[in-house]
């Protein structure tokens, strides 16, 4: 203990390294920990609103909830009308943050919706409101700060879901994007600790040369293993453990700055992004341990062979198998998932692939030396093969956290497009300046008195072909034309389809006890249909059902919009809209939210990866300083060094990174499988962009290989003269 003490207390290389692997450490603890608490802030919105799961409980059915989304100015509005059940007329249980049930003609809006409602004209916004507000929603039941909520009490709601009250029992943190952050922070977790092991190890390895020479001096001078062992840990137990310390100091205030990153149209409350105790505590003791472990692990030639400890260590091929294990650990991992809905094993084989190219990325790095060292003439390019074909495990170590970003970040590139195709994006049932009203029940007069705009009534059901069914509209053609895409309409009654409908009975939707046939013969026209609606039918070919309503469009303009909706809402209490514009604040909302993600992420990823490599970069040539030293006395020009040590770092950077890049692609795809269950179905484009992520790499190589420069030129040759 005493001897490890004295090398910190006099070396002033080991103190460099020490400080090094605490900052490494730190910005592991800290990395970790807010990756972890992830899950706890998804939780804990989940908890608050836990109260608007409105699924039904036979045996309590107080009330009836009619949950729809509903935008204003480019904001969505989350809005639940609840009505009393006639025969319950005990007390309604509320969750926190809910005063109490507003009964019919009063309201409870979020602070954000009533200030919004109070600045704005009541024929625009708070008309969808009616009703004496009775107090505003606190922070206990919203799922972030600035969120827009109302709760409007009714008579009746004709289309609402049976519930017990307005509680909750503790709401799913997967509900998120249908587990789209739970699933993002699990994938940051594996990809992006493995830069920071990179980086604690390159700060680790700063001195291990001189470390290893003193370590095995003091072996054959008689130290016994176990006292090797000792100075070992504690010279790297003291970086590890104050790195921890730091660590968890600094996940503090980045838990409040992460907490105004927004996310589903929102940023956080300050408490959210806070992990668990218990975690905190298992972070803070295992990274240290695990730093010291690898430590430990790296005296084994000292602690059995004091005489090798200057023998290049060799790699063999067999490294390159790991990715292909790793790879089908991970395609297996995908299969259990899509079938048990359990990512766990997907997850660990996507860590296997990112430690299997850091495993094989020395053989590929001896590969590449002995290209240059054969092919090659110039002196630079002669002196950085031979490092690399000599000792690969030491040349690549610069690499690792490089060719981890790159991984990632084609990885990214890969998933991102292909997420973009299945976002909910507006379709092209309806046209843009539509707003369509479905499930209606109420009677649709007096809508006709509140608004100008025209009022298109339409009856929604299907028409059985075999074994399939097809979605059609049936109503007036010149009407449906109004509201509805690719529609084209000629006098007389006709079938508007792409193809002959195939079936004579059509069944309209929510009515079980009402069919109607087509006549035996009509006309069928064509009908260019882009979204869900698969053929337009003309009432007067179903005469039986002619009076019956239950969806109905209004076209819009940009002026009459918001009056509107408004008047569609006050109207027909209850009914869920489908509007261009709050589908297209959905689709944008969630694609801004994955873009922001994927940035903060790759850019961690690089930091990590550049900061690695420059201490790696820099360590060599402290490991090589008695080489340099004696080269630079012989009379090589530092130029030449310095260009030796740059290709040293470029080189197998190049050749790794189109690996990884390669299985970058692989996985995203595979992930992108996976997360098809979570969105739904679309494409899975591969764009050029996925290639990006080589040049940053290389460019992120070619930045850290520049900090070996003022080392070099820190070396003095007038020590090294005589030899």
């Amino acid at each position: 203990m005493r001897i490890a003490l004295a090398v910190l207390r006099r070396d002033r290389r080991s103190q460099v390294a020490t400080v090094l692997v605490a900052l490494g450490v730190m910005i592991a603890v800290s990395l970790v920990l807010w990756l972890l608490a992830a899950p706890n802030g998804l939780q804990a919105r989940a908890d608050r609103t836990a109260w608007r799961d409105v699924l039904g409980q036979h045996d309590r059915e107080a009330i009836s909830v009619a949950k729809n989304l509903d935008s204003y100015d480019g904001k969505l509005v989350q809005r639940f009308d609840v009505a009393r059940r006639h025969q319950f007329q005990g007390h309604i249980e509320v969750a926190a943050g809910i005063t109490r049930f507003p009964e019919a003609g009063e309201v409870l809006l979020s602070p954000a919706l009533a200030d919004l409602v109070r600045s704005t004209p009541a024929e625009k916004l708070g008309n969808r409101f009616p009703g004496r507000q009775i107090a505003e929603l606190g922070p206990e039941a919203l799922k972030f700060p600035g969120e827009l909520v109302a709760i409007i009490g009714h008579e009746e709601v004709r289309n609402g879901f049976p519930a017990p009250g307005l509680v909750g029992s503790s709401g799913s943190y997967r509900d998120d994007y249908k587990g789209m952050l739970y699933l993002l922070t699990r994938v940051g977790l594996v990809v992006l600790v493995v830069p920071c092991l990179v980086l604690v190890a390159s700060a680790a390895r700063l001195t291990a040369a001189k470390r290893e020479r003193r370590l095995a001096a003091l072996r054959l001078a008689g130290a016994s293993p176990r006292q090797v062992v000792v100075m070992t840990a504690i010279e790297t137990a003291v970086g590890a453990v104050v790195g921890s310390a730091l660590g968890l100091l600094l996940a503090q205030p980045f838990s409040h700055l992460t907490a105004r990153i927004p996310w589903e149209g929102g940023t956080w409350y300050p408490g959210d992004f806070v992990p668990e105790p218990a975690v905190v505590a298992a972070v803070a003791v295992l990274a240290p341990l695990l730093v010291i472990g690898a430590a430990i692990m790296g005296l084994r030639r000292v602690v059995n062979q004091p005489l090798a400890t200057q023998e290049r260590r060799k790699v063999r091929s067999w490294r390159l198998l790991t990715i292909a294990g790793a790879l089908g650990v991970f395609f297996l991992g995908i299969m259990y998932a899509q079938e048990a809905g359990e990512s766990t094993v997907a997850l660990v084989g996507l860590g296997a692939v990112a430690v299997a190219l850091v495993l094989a990325g020395p053989v590929m790095t001896a590969w590449v030396g002995r290209f240059f060292v054969g092919r090659w003439r110039k002196p630079s390019t002669l002196l950085a093969g031979r490092r690399l074909s000599g000792d690969p495990v030491a040349a690549f170590r610069g690499s690792a956290g490089v060719v981890i970003a790159v991984f990632t970040g084609s990885m990214a590139l890969t998933m991102l497009p292909g997420l973009e195709s299945q976002v909910p994006y507006r379709d092209s049932t309806w046209n843009e300046n539509a707003i369509v009203a479905d499930q209606v029940t109420h009677d649709v007069t007096p809508l006709r008195l509140t608004t100008s705009a025209p009022i298109v009534t339409m009856l929604d059901g299907t028409v059985k072909s075999g074994n399939h069914s097809r979605y059609v509209i049936v109503g007036q053609c010149a009407e449906i034309a109004k509201v509805l895409t690719g529609l084209t309409c000629q006098p007389g009654p006709a079938v508007y389809s792409s193809r002959s409908l195939g079936g004579d009975e059509f069944k309209p939707s929510g009515l079980d006890d009402l069919t109607a046939k087509l006549p035996e013969k009509y006309e069928t026209r064509p009908f260019e249909a882009g979204g869900q609606v698969d053929a337009v039918i003309d009432r007067e070919l179903l005469p039986s059902i002619a009076g019956e309503v239950s969806m109905v469009g209004v076209p819009t303009t940009a002026e009459n919009r918001d009056a509107v909706q408004t008047a569609l809402i006050g109207t027909l209490p209850g009914v869920r809209l489908t509007d261009g514009e709050q589908r297209g604040l959905y689709g944008d909302t969630l694609m801004a939210d994955l873009q922001r993600a994927t940035i903060i992420g790759l850019s961690i990823a690089a930091v990590l990866g550049g900061i690695g490599a420059a201490v790696a970069a820099a360590g060599s040539v402290i490991d090589r300083r008695r080489t340099f030293g004696a080269l630079i006395a012989a009379g090589t020009p530092i130029r030449v060094l310095a260009h030796a040590l740059r290709r040293e770092v470029m080189l197998p950077v190049f050749a790794v990174t189109i690996a990884a890049c390669g299985a970058g692609i692989v996985v995203g795809l595979g992930l992108l499988t996976l997360a098809r269950g979570l969105v739904g179905h679309g494409e899975m484009p591969i764009t050029p962009w996925v290639v990006a992520p080589v040049g940053v790499g290389i460019t992120v190589a070619l930045v850290a290989a520049l900090a070996c420069g003022p080392v070099l030129r820190g070396i003095s040759p007038r020590d090294y003269a005589a030899e």
